[in-house]
């Protein structure tokens, strides 16, 4: 099924590549022709949807290859990176953009604002249609999420474009095109620093978002051979991939039944929290015969 759902997604997220691809080239093309900079910064974001995939893609890659000695985990981190370069890349790119309309700023240029509102629209109309490709995934993959953040971030400033565009054409403010790309550098910025915060979190062993301690811990010490939890440790290896350790102490009566009760636990949180690699360690207080 794991597999199913991955061959899913990466035939999605192919398709979605060669669409940004062909919105890139399209962008550009736009761009220069109308002297737009806004324009041409959403072709740069959109180069970053397809230079994101690409990664993702290759991450998938990556991931599938068996573990080894040095990386028992397996290869599941290159997810991470993949999307920890995404986010850097974004900020990058937006200090660009900012460092180009800036100069628009101090000397306005002109625009062919028809030719601009002509393929802002295409890249809009190809924009939605990435976003429903990807919307479904987004939700249990970070590399998906990130190029749905992406391609979110690009419908936006798409939207800006074409505002700035009906604007222009009924003022003859030529302005208005650094305004707008200023505004798409703020959501890529943003992007960019969202994606990182949430690799950082996860490259410093931080507890997933979608799970609660507290939870994990009740739900533990609420079978009945259990007396306590202890030293609970839960974090992502990657999207939707969670380990957890921790010392489980049991009921005395409960010590010739640990094996069962350790096939219980990795049930239960495996059903109940997704949680597939699982490291308890049974502790229990041994009866001395000496005391009185």
């Amino acid at each position: 099924m794991h597999n199913h759902t991955g061959n899913h997604v990466e035939k999605r997220l192919w398709l979605v590549f060669v669409i940004s691809v062909s919105v890139f080239l399209l962008e550009i093309i736009g761009g220069v022709l109308s002297n737009s900079l806004a324009l041409i910064s959403d072709s740069f974001h959109v180069m970053l949807d397809f230079t994101a995939i690409g990664i993702s893609l290759i991450a998938f890659r990556i991931a599938k290859k068996a573990p080894s000695p040095k990386l028992s985990f397996g290869f599941h981190r290159a997810e991470i990176v993949a999307a920890l370069i995404n986010g850097i890349t974004l900020i990058l790119v937006s200090v660009f953009i900012f460092y180009e309309s800036y100069k628009r700023f101090l000397e306005p240029q002109a625009v062919q604002t028809d030719t601009l509102l002509v393929f802002a629209v295409a890249g809009f109309a190809a924009n939605i249609a990435m976003m429903v490709l990807l919307k479904k995934d987004s939700h249990s993959n970070l590399n998906i999420k990130g190029s749905y953040t992406h391609v979110f971030g690009d419908m936006l400033s798409s939207i800006g474009v074409i505002a700035g565009a009906i604007i222009m054409i009924f003022t003859d403010y030529p302005i208005i095109d650094p305004i707008v790309s200023v505004g798409i550098g703020i959501l890529i910025v943003r992007s960019g620093i969202m994606l990182c915060k949430e690799c950082t979190h996860i490259f410093m062993e931080g507890a997933p978002r979608e799970i609660k301690m507290e939870s994990v811990s009740e739900e533990i010490e609420g079978l009945e051979e259990v007396s306590e939890v202890h030293d609970l440790h839960i974090w992502t290896l990657t999207s939707n991939v969670f380990a957890m350790s921790a010392h489980v102490k049991i009921k005395q009566e409960y010590v010739p039944q640990t094996n069962n009760l350790l096939r219980k636990i990795n049930e239960v949180l495996k059903e109940k929290f997704g949680i597939n690699h699982c490291t308890v360690q049974i502790e229990h207080d041994l009866i001395n015969p000496d005391k009185k």
